[in-house]
């Protein structure tokens, strides 16, 4: 189907870079340029001190190795950058930098800053992965496979089925993500422990005035001890990249040599082993997996994290920062090979069928039960077919036969019927109804925007 231009992604090295120092000093220079003119419009600071305050907060209008060395010497990056720019602005506007605000607030509002970006990056890329399980759950809605549980066969289905129970639940992720925007991409400005002392009355409108030139949203009490919201939004990356990592397993499971069903389409220059020519092994499957198990093993310290003592202290501080600054490039590059798993998917329709004639008529004894219990009842049918299987399985004879051969049925019960109820290329459910329902709902979602 044809859908509209997407602006470009952004790299990873790109989303790596955000994160990076220079990008970092260059967020709190927007949050001091952004804090500056707030307080100007509400007449607190004059307007050409702000003007100039927003002209030279630019990494480049300070002196970096200057400013290097004083958060070096003083261990106060904050302190450091206000000085810095205060000595890059002219006549008397540097004496309004920083006015009435604290280390904190610069600090996690600029990293909130680096965080939205990246999450917007990061929707971008988890709706193109949602448009590619769309067509792949179409186009594969009659595709019959073998359902397995507990890791033997159950039912026949279809593997446009598969992909629609993988989409249903990336949605779930995408509502979650749109929920908790609200909640985590917000400023956080208060002063020295959040109760606004520095500026007073005019506090409230402050905060709600810089949280919106940010393009983010505000919190009413901003307490410095209220770190919760970081620790959601990780909490919902790991979340997100265990689907991503099962649905890998999944793909990884199916490309074993004993199913053989799924590939990675990776071109004929990838190597696989360097041993073995023989071996094609995965490549992006196993990158999911290992990148979701790193990403995983920020929960607990997101969990720590948003545990300050009173009103805040700097070890909590430093585990968010450090925290933020890991998880966000490493969901970004998970997103990134999820991508490049899901478009590359090779399927082996052929090899499917021949894993479900392994199991053949069993796959269907469900439905042989269904078609017997309106003449025997549903126990008595259970009996029936449970001890056909066993017969069959031990004698190496047809489910048909073994189900024939007890004496104690009906008449109404025909080979027929059995047989029919037993072909398990027909059996498969909704598969295909639900594939292309899902696929409909995903496209449907996909018209609205990502959160």
């Amino acid at each position: 189907m044809t859908r509209p231009t997407r602006p470009s992604r952004p790299s990873v090295a790109q989303i790596r870079d955000l994160f990076a120092r220079r990008s970092l000093w260059q967020s709190w220079l927007d949050v001091e340029a952004a804090l500056a003119e707030s307080q100007a419009e509400l007449g607190i600071i004059p307007a050409e001190a702000a003007y100039e305050i927003r002209t030279k907060a630019r990494v480049e209008c300070l002196d970096e190795a200057a400013l290097t060395a004083d958060i070096a010497r003083t261990r106060a990056p904050i302190v450091a950058l206000a000085r810095s720019l205060a000595a890059a602005c002219a006549a008397e506007a540097g004496g309004y930098v920083h006015w009435g605000a604290t280390t904190q607030n610069v600090v996690q509002t600029g990293r909130t800053l680096l965080m939205q970006r990246a999450h917007h990056a990061l929707m971008q890329c988890f709706d193109d992965i949602l448009a590619k399980l769309a067509d792949l759950a179409e186009h594969e809605a009659k595709t019959v496979i073998v359902a397995r549980t507990n890791l033997r066969h159950a039912l026949p289905i279809t593997f446009g089925f598969k992909v629609a129970g993988w989409i249903e639940e990336w949605l779930r992720h995408r509502e979650r993500f749109a929920q908790a925007a609200r909640r985590v991409f917000c400023a956080q400005w208060g002063g020295a422990v959040g109760a606004m002392h520095a500026i007073g009355p005019l506090g409230p409108e402050l905060n709600r005035n810089l949280a919106a030139r940010l393009g983010l949203g505000h919190f009413t009490v901003p307490s410095r001890a209220g770190l919760d919201y970081f620790a959601e939004y990780i909490l919902l990356l790991g979340l997100f990249g265990t689907t991503c990592s099962k649905i890998a397993r999944d793909l990884y499971s199916m490309m074993a040599d004993e199913i053989d069903e799924v590939t990675e389409t990776l071109g004929d220059d990838v190597v696989g082993s360097s041993t073995m020519p023989h071996k094609v092994n995965s490549k992006v499957a196993v990158h999911v997996i290992s990148l979701a198990a790193r990403l995983r093993t920020q929960i607990p310290l997101a969990l720590e994290a948003m545990q300050p003592s009173f009103e805040g202290d700097g070890a909590h501080n430093q585990m968010i920062s450090a925290m933020v600054d890991q998880a966000c490039p490493l969901a970004y590059e998970l997103i990134t090979m999820m991508d490049e798993l899901i478009g590359g998917i090779g399927l082996h329709p052929v090899q499917m069928r021949e894993n479900l004639a392994r199991s053949g008529e069993f796959l269907a004894s469900e439905n042989a039960m269904m078609a017997l219990a309106p003449l025997l009842g549903r126990s008595r049918a259970h009996d029936v077919v449970h001890h056909a299987v066993h017969e069959a399985a031990h004698k190496h004879i047809s489910l048909t036969d073994a189900v024939m051969a007890d004496r104690s049925l009906p008449p109404s019960v025909t080979a027929d019927l059995v047989r029919n109820a037993l072909d398990a290329t027909q059996y498969t459910g909704l598969s295909e109804t639900l594939a292309l329902d899902m696929a409909r709902i995903a496209r449907a979602a996909l018209a609205q925007p990502a959160g």
